[in-house]
């Protein structure tokens, strides 16, 4: 019975996608990767029009249109299931897909089962199937393409057609999938020498023609219209540079290595099988060896083993080999880019499986270690999957609990850019690797980003959280960028003093914490050694810290706190250290109220002393005009004119 239904090919397949669907749905990851965020992100808050990313064209606008289409249907959640949901039923269709097509090329149902779970069990192909990632999709495209390149029947016009058709699909939602021409020209090539004819000739070149007239127009079309209409691009250099901004980046791609190549093994071994690839390797290859030895002895039903091995062996030992060679020095070690080499490196095994006899020992041997290789990813998928033991995420956690939603947060790359607003509805972060790539890899630029970010929260009153990762970036991050550590050091000094450790607990890495306004008006003031802690200096000239905050005053100068938040009960005079250069002695603070209003009604006088010495006065707020309730801001007005001579501000405190 079971046997029987074996036979119905179709029956099979869809077997194989109900089950493979399932297993992907109920281990959909609830850890997300950088790339798989951001898609999220920019689907849910961008318009469709910006959403064209160069090297996968197709993926941002059919995630819009997909989020778009649920919406009608009633759907209330956001992309992230969404998208999921569509990896998932495109990598079990790749998987129905890929078992017609090795079924057709071997003509053996107990070959291409366990090839083809090989296949929807492989680690990168089952982890992008529960991702949001354009691989899984770019992939569907690939088998599709495969299962043409290697029908058993003469090319058609049509065949070569719809080839150039799902080449052109491969490659909107994935660019470098440019790189199937060169299999798909050994195909023509062997297509090509098969003719015996001039009117053979013209047909096969015609037909050929047509296979890159429909791969250059799927491919083209989308590509103009995203560039001329959309980003109005009007010249060939602007064209040029928004196609090639990720390749000259300058992250990836290098010369071939000791550690290129052992970057490359753990890429290739993870593929497969994380932990434990290349055992799983070794064991596929025994078996194929295995099947091979098996060859010379007779079939039981008179059935040609060689049959797998009419399918030709060069498109698809040059379809591994060009994918394999470009991302070999591309990025060795990213599981993600091996997936496009999965489907013909299991065709090949197939075809080798295909030479012992029908349900032998080798078949069951390869159904035995798909079992294995399963359960080995299954728990390695959910372990990664897990948002409980995921570090990004407790850390996010983490600084949402320590921060308030005005503080800002300076972490070191990227990912936490990500968590932050979504995870935890942070929006006001910097990345050390975004200010970087701001500044074009400058450490002048990103250092002066850092510091007006830095600026800005203080004077809003909010605090700062620092990653030390930011403070102390790795070796990878200077070397990547050509800055040294002394420079980085002098770029956060004048902060040094005033930062506290967070005291993360471990796994959590170490960050560090600016106070807020109010908490530095609340402790020891403001001690202006090497930074203004928010304030402000206006109508002055040559302002520079130096000893303490030196500036001439010119007309009506004044000095603006950060924005407060102080209980005037609380505080019953303010404290101030400074020399004054001039002639003038008239001196003025005000306090702003709730509503933010600083008034004449809101404010004492005082006289300077007659000297340039700096001297500390002490202003008693418990009588003075106004000062109750909420205080949200101060103004000193160090004198009411400046005539030349410089004043020198020490430090402002609060008695309380």
């Amino acid at each position: 019975m079971i046997f029987a239904l074996l036979r119905n090919d179709c029956l099979v397949a869809a077997a194989i996608f109900a089950a493979l669907l399932s297993l992907y749905v109920l281990t959909l990851t609830q850890v997300h990767t950088f790339d798989a965020l951001s898609y999220v992100m920019s689907v849910e808050r961008k318009p469709w029009t910006e959403l064209f990313h160069p090297h996968h064209l197709a993926y941002g606008p059919f995630g819009s249109w997909m989020l778009a289409l649920s919406r009608t249907l009633g759907y209330d959640g956001g992309a992230a299931l969404l998208m999921q949901l569509v990896n998932a039923v495109a990598g079990a269709s790749g998987a129905a897909l890929f078992y017609l097509t090795i079924r057709t090329a071997t003509g053996r149902t107990d070959v291409a089962l366990p090839v083809t779970l090989v296949l929807g069990a492989a680690y990168a192909w089952w982890y992008y199937a529960v991702e949001i990632e354009v691989y899984t999709l770019a992939a569907l495209f690939l088998i599709a393409c495969l299962a043409l390149m290697t029908r058993q029947t003469p090319w058609t016009a049509q065949r070569c057609l719809a080839l150039g058709i799902a080449q052109g699909g491969a490659v909107l939602f994935h660019q470098t999938n440019v790189l199937l021409c060169v299999p798909v020209a050994l195909s023509a090539l062997a297509d090509l020498r098969t003719i015996g004819s001039d009117h053979g000739w013209r047909a096969a070149v015609g037909r050929w023609a047509g296979y890159a007239v429909a791969l250059g127009l799927i491919v083209a079309l989308p590509y103009l219209y995203v560039m001329l209409v959309v980003s109005n691009f009007r010249t060939v250099a602007e064209m040029l540079a928004w196609l090639t901004e990720y390749a000259r980046a300058g992250w990836w791609g290098g010369p071939l290595t000791g550690d290129t190549l052992t970057r490359l093994g753990v890429g290739l071994s993870d593929a497969l099988a994380q932990p434990g690839g290349h055992w799983f390797y070794l064991a596929l290859g025994g078996i194929a060896a295995w099947a091979g030895w098996r060859f010379d002895r007779p079939l039981a039903d008179g059935q040609s083993r060689a049959q797998g091995a009419r399918v030709a062996l060069a498109p698809l030992i040059a379809w591994i080999a060009t994918y394999g060679a470009f991302f070999a020095w591309w990025e060795p070690d990213n599981i993600e880019f091996w997936i496009a080499s999965l489907p013909p490196a299991c065709l090949l095994f197939a075809i080798a499986l295909a030479r012992a006899r029908p349900w032998s020992m080798p078949v069951w041997t390869s159904l035995a270690i798909v079992g294995v290789l399963a359960w080995v990813n299954y728990g390695s998928i959910a372990r990664r999957g897990d948002p409980a033991t995921d570090l990004q995420r407790l850390i996010a956690r983490e600084l949402a609990t320590r921060s308030d939603p005005a503080d800002l947060l300076i972490v070191p790359d990227g990912l936490q850019e990500l968590y932050l607003p979504y995870y935890e509805r942070r929006e006001n972060f910097l990345s050390l690797n975004q200010a970087l790539f701001d500044s074009g890899g400058s450490w002048d630029g990103a250092c002066a980003a850092i510091r007006n970010r830095i600026a800005v929260a203080q004077r809003a009153g909010a605090a700062v959280i620092i990653a030390d990762e930011a403070i102390h970036p790795p070796p990878r991050v200077l070397n990547r960028h050509g800055i040294t550590q002394p420079q980085v050091d002098a770029c956060f000094a004048p902060y040094h003093e005033a930062l506290t450790d967070l005291a993360f607990a471990e796994p959590l890495p170490p960050y560090w914490r600016l106070p807020s306004a109010t908490e530095i008006a609340r402790t020891g003031g403001w001690t202006f050694k090497r930074d203004a802690m928010g304030w402000q200096a206006f109508n002055v000239t040559d302002e520079r810290l130096d000893g303490g905050w030196r500036f001439q005053p010119g007309l009506d100068p004044a000095l603006l706190s950060p924005l407060l938040h102080l209980d005037a009960r609380q505080v019953t005079a303010i404290e101030i250290r400074m020399a004054n250069g001039t002639r003038a002695r008239d001196a003025q603070l005000f306090y702003a109220g709730a509503d933010g209003a600083l008034t004449e009604e809101r404010s004492v006088r005082w006289k300077l002393a007659d000297t340039t010495d700096a001297v500390t006065y002490t202003i008693d707020l418990r009588e003075a005009p106004g000062w109750n309730g909420i205080i949200t801001r101060l103004r000193i007005d160090p004198v009411g004119i400046g005539d030349g001579g410089e004043i020198r501000i020490e430090w402002v405190r609060l008695r309380q």
